[in-house]
């Protein structure tokens, strides 16, 4: 999830020397992430609403949808700075969402006695999903630029995206067997 963010912000970022890019300062390239923040806020506040009409299993999995369509706007329009706040938007939304659920399908598959450690255990991993979406995000910008060139040819902003969209995928699909498992937990 925390792909996007670095891609956006770098992009946002680039001068327009590089053929793509808006060439904002940081002060202003970090005004881009407003509408995630205030989507994530909305989606946060959503979430308790939709959570008793849907398994939190299915909302995980639905917000890691919604991630993914964040990455594919990205990746298919970004030459105007209203489609990156587009899809910061939308990112921020999914992982309002996505956060919002997540200790609920973390109560779900824990132990009641394990449930404070599973939790602790969450926020670490946010931590360090964070730094490998960020050291990827990188990983791929780097090989996408070129011998003697100081930016990645804009094509590489779309491998890493699709790499994300790839991403949510599997956690889409590894999200289900969860809501399976608990509905029939509730349903015997």
């Amino acid at each position: 999830m925390y792909l996007l963010l670095t891609l956006i912000t770098r992009y946002a970022q680039t001068p327009h020397d590089a053929g793509y890019g808006f060439g904002l300062t940081i002060f202003v390239a970090g005004l881009v992430l407003i509408p995630f923040s205030v989507l994530g806020f909305v989606a946060g506040k959503l979430t308790p609403r939709v959570r008793t009409r849907i398994a939190d299993p299915l909302l995980l999995a639905a917000s890691a949808i919604v991630v993914g369509g964040g990455f594919a706007l990205f990746a298919a329009a970004r030459s105007e700075l209203a489609e990156l706040f587009a899809a910061m938007g939308v990112l921020g939304f999914g992982v309002g969402g996505f956060s919002s659920a997540m200790p609920g399908v973390i109560r779900t598959v824990t132990p009641k006695s394990e449930t404070s450690s599973a939790m602790s255990f969450n926020y670490v991993v946010r931590s360090v999903g964070y730094c490998l979406g960020s050291a990827i995000g990188g990983l791929i910008l780097a090989a996408g630029t070129g011998p003697g060139h100081l930016f990645p040819d804009d094509s590489a902003y779309t491998t890493a995206a699709l790499v994300g969209v790839g991403a949510m995928a599997i956690t889409t699909l590894t999200s289900l067997p969860l809501a399976r498992r608990r509905s029939s937990e509730t349903h015997p």
